[in-house]
């Protein structure tokens, strides 16, 4: 029987891909630039791949926000700032707090469990969606990467988190993530089961696998509790 509960935020209770790009639009047009579906889809690109190298440890947090604008403006010939475009999309984006569906109920539901909030980014941004967003009281403690000093799925985050969980034991404790790469192999790291939150019904080639996948969060239920 699963005991502690540690739960990602982004896209995974708080729908940030919904507010990224609220947030992203809202920027550009303030500073007067075009928004379109290649400039879009090309600074997503960009985003993920920065965010890959920064779960590598190859790049640091602060190194994704200096490249990611830069990188953009410079690849589709952008006039304008990019440091400005960054400071005020980054000023916006974490001030988002759209709720994944029945995520809440979900939560009431669990509250006889010791819940967590593991998450790559700054403490301070989190704290305040998850206060903004109603959800803070739910959980005992929350571990972000900027106060640990290293990102999720490393052995030193988790190993962080294992030592300020009272009574932690991996066998009775069950990682919740949509990412593959972040939430799923930095549980798999820390010898924990895995819940893959999946609601766009990705496919999953491997090499990383979870113990569990569901599609909607109220399913998570019926995983904790079975």
């Amino acid at each position: 029987m699963y005991r502690n509960l540690f739960f990602d935020v982004d896209d995974t209770l708080l729908d940030f891909e919904a507010g990224e790009l609220k947030s992203l639009q809202a920027t550009f047009e303030k500073h007067h630039i075009d928004y379109t579906d290649k400039l879009e889809k090309t600074y997503l690109g960009i985003n993920a791949e920065l965010w890959r190298q920064y779960e590598k440890g190859t790049i640091t947090r602060e190194q994704i926000f200096y490249k990611r604008m830069r990188q953009l403006f410079k690849q589709l010939a952008l006039l304008g700032d990019p440091e400005a475009v960054e400071k005020d999309y980054f000023t916006l984006v974490n001030r988002q707090a759209v709720l994944i569906p029945r995520v809440e109920a979900t939560l009431e539901a669990l509250r006889d469990y010791h819940l967590y909030i593991v998450s790559n980014g700054f403490e301070s941004a989190q704290r305040y969606r998850l206060t903004k967003s109603h959800l803070i009281d739910y959980f005992d403690d929350i571990f972000v990467s900027d106060t640990i000093g290293a990102p999720k799925p490393t052995k030193a985050f988790f190993d962080y988190v294992a030592k300020r969980t009272p009574n932690f034991n991996p066998q009775t404790s069950l990682i919740i993530g949509d990412s593959l790469t972040s939430d799923i192999q930095g549980g798999r790291n820390a010898h924990m089961d895995t819940a893959w939150f999946n609601p766009h019904f990705n496919a999953n080639h491997g090499p990383i696998y979870s113990t569990y996948t569901f599609n909607d969060f109220s399913d998570l239920l019926q995983i904790v509790k079975a």
